[in-house]
């Protein structure tokens, strides 16, 4: 069975009452667990979304700071707080947050993942997101890449700082 395209979705939303419309609602929060959280991001926590990044921040800051010292699980215990930081930059659909949260995770792996060229897939990951922060900044408006860039660069200077064969060149705005 092929869905409906959203416009189609759309235009049958806009017809149906507004207690159906919350019955769908409901039924939708009650399917899946992403649903329920997008749902209370949405009622909740929209108007603020930095403030949002920062609970999403502290939710994820224990276990960052716990991570295993192996050096297979240490990958996986990563790859699995990337996935929850991704999905929360998609609730948000905000550059900024997205920005805010990869650098975070960004210096969460120089403090903690012990990161080192000699651990190829480690230092992927982590030059990775270097690379996705870089390509967000093009897409941020001017006057906030000012803001958002002493962040970034003091993350560059700590890779630099800790982790050998790093070359913030690469990597500078």
């Amino acid at each position: 069975m092929k869905p409906e395209s959203l416009t189609e979705i759309k235009k049958e939303l806009k017809s149906i009452n507004p207690t159906e419309l919350v019955e769908i609602c409901f039924k939708l929060a009650k399917f899946k667990k992403e649903n329920k959280e997008f749902l209370h991001y949405l009622l909740y926590e929209s108007e603020f979304p930095l403030d949002y990044a920062e609970k999403v921040k502290s939710s994820l800051q224990p276990s960052l700071e716990s991570l295993n010292k192996s050096n297979y699980l240490k990958m996986k215990e990563l790859r699995k707080q990337l996935r929850i930081v991704t999905k929360h930059i998609r609730y948000t659909s905000s550059i900024e947050v997205e920005i805010t949260l990869l650098t975070w995770f960004a210096t969460m792996m120089v403090n903690y993942a012990d990161v080192r060229l000699s651990n190829k897939a480690l230092f992927a990951l982590f030059t990775r997101q270097l690379e996705k922060i870089h390509k967000s900044f093009a897409r941020l408006h001017d006057d906030l890449q000012l803001d958002y860039s002493g962040s970034y660069i003091a993350l560059l200077d700590q890779a630099e700082k800790f982790i050998s064969g790093f070359h913030k060149e690469k990597y500078t705005l």
